[in-house]
């Protein structure tokens, strides 16, 4: 009988995490790009100096903004489970463009997911292996780029390849 409760408590457990309870912070750290306080990100689009790539876009929390060369203008070829590593960056209103940032060049389109934002025509994804602002770890992934300050494509050849951590495995896991 034990054995029943604690099957009950683990299945009424994972329901209700299914059911939500994130108070609308999952959509936010999906895709977006800013954040307005309503659960739905508002985007703020600028730019970064990272030492290997040069001037790149990175969203409203210092994240690289990456182009996917395989989109057919905006439409994604990112979905399934493409999408849950490379996540769409969205904004509930008009992105705004920081300094440097062409703002008259950010939009929304309905590319991976609705109001995904757009720069120049390049859907923008972000890259769920990178974990901190400044992080570039996308580049080693072929058909990945960050987006330059153009719109274009940033693509150094030399950007050092990502390092694994020092994990039990020597891979980060």
């Amino acid at each position: 009988m034990k054995w029943l409760l604690g099957v009950t408590v683990t299945v009424l457990g994972v329901g209700l995490a299914a059911c939500g309870g994130s108070g609308g912070k999952a959509a936010t750290q999906a895709g977006g790009v800013g954040g307005d306080g309503s659960g739905t990100p508002a985007a703020a689009v600028s730019l970064a100096q990272n030492a290997a790539q040069g001037a790149i876009l990175v969203d409203g929390q210092g994240r690289t903004l990456y182009l996917f060369e395989k989109d057919d203008g905006t439409k994604s070829a990112c979905t399934g489970a493409c999408a849950s590593i490379w996540p769409a960056a969205t904004a509930a209103a008009a992105p705004a463009g920081g300094s440097g940032v062409d703002a008259s060049a950010l939009g929304t389109a309905s590319g991976q997911v609705a109001n995904q934002v757009t720069y120049h025509g390049h859907l923008l994804y972000r890259y769920s292996g990178d974990t901190a602002p400044g992080d570039v770890k996308g580049v080693a992934i072929p058909g990945w780029y960050p987006v330059g300050p153009s719109g274009d494509k940033v693509d150094h050849e030399d950007a050092p390849a990502p390092t694994p951590s020092t994990g039990s495995s020597g891979y980060g896991y």
